[in-house]
């Protein structure tokens, strides 16, 4: 009898359920309109804050809005539609599957995460709850599954690891500096650090420093060591990176096109970190492929 770990089924159910909520997220979010709302307010630092003001993004910040509408329509257009395209190498018994499936719900989870608890309360709340739940399951579900996979086991004889181990060391080290460079300067001086805008703390930063930086160091040293585990997380981590950083360059994309102020730093970081990452995409792409190719011939 199969696990439910290993049963196809469960897997398919979480990933469809995972596919219809998050669309009917995107699509309420990028098409909701109207409302009466107010189009500014103070925030608890004394800042006027300009709001969005209609749909389901009225009572966020302009700024704020703009990047998830933005992220909205990443997650819709070429997301959600890979994800669909995974589930179905899956279910054929492909590998890539696999990999590009967990890669995509460690996006999801991320993403579904942080608008659980950065976005003002509005009538998706509990589409954000299941999202984020499914996700952070599935992204489980995914990582056993990869671990009793024997394309893994060849996978740490066939990887090469050293350029991989240092991108991801790089990117944890320009991602802390950036965001650190944002909030230090504001501690202990009563001010708000950029892009607080309206609400309580700043949950992307916080994310991000608290469990994507520790993640490329933790995942660098697995590889060093040749541990599975980094060969599972270190292809996966990367799949998750060229969705996230999509998403991060559409937000900045339209914040600047919608008028928002956007520090050009931003852009390089990012922009360097998806080139990289797609290069890195590619070559464990190949070799994963030539694993594959090489059992099917044996």
């Amino acid at each position: 009898m199969k696990s439910i770990i290993q049963n196809d089924k469960v897997y398919t159910v979480i990933t469809v359920a995972i596919v219809i909520l998050a669309a009917l997220s995107c699509f309420v979010g990028i098409f909701s309109t109207g409302g009466n709302h107010p189009l500014t307010m103070t925030s608890a630092f004394g800042e006027e804050i300009r709001l969005y003001g209609e749909g389901l993004y009225a009572r966020n910040s302009f700024s704020m809005a703009v990047q998830a509408i933005a992220q909205d329509y990443v997650t819709l257009i070429l997301v959600l539609p890979c994800t669909m395209v995974a589930l179905f190498l899956i279910r054929k018994k492909n590998i890539l599957g696999e990999f590009i499936l967990t890669g995509l719900l460690a996006y999801l989870l991320y993403t579904y995460m942080s608008y659980s608890f950065l976005m003002y309360y509005n009538s998706l709340f509990l589409v954000y709850v299941a999202l984020m739940a499914l996700s952070f399951y599935g992204f489980l579900i995914g990582i056993n599954r990869l671990l009793a996979n024997e394309v893994v086991t060849k996978l740490e004889a066939e990887m090469k690891t050293k350029g991989l181990r240092v991108f991801l060391f790089i990117t944890g080290i320009m991602i802390g500096l950036m965001w650190l460079g944002r909030i230090i300067p504001t501690i202990g001086n009563e001010i708000a650090p950029e892009g607080l805008d309206n609400y309580a703390t700043l949950v992307i930063q916080a994310m991000d420093l608290g469990i994507i930086v520790p993640a490329c160091f933790v995942i660098s040293y697995l590889l060093k060591i040749k541990n599975r585990m980094g060969y599972i997380l270190g292809p996966v981590i990367i799949v998750k990176a060229i969705t996230l950083v999509l998403a991060v360059l559409s937000m900045g994309i339209n914040m600047a096109i919608s008028g928002v102020y956007v520090a050009p730093i931003e852009f390089v970081v990012f922009g360097i970190i998806f080139m990289v990452a797609a290069f890195f995409f590619v070559k464990i792409l190949k070799t994963i492929l030539d694993i594959a190719h090489a059992g099917l011939l044996q």
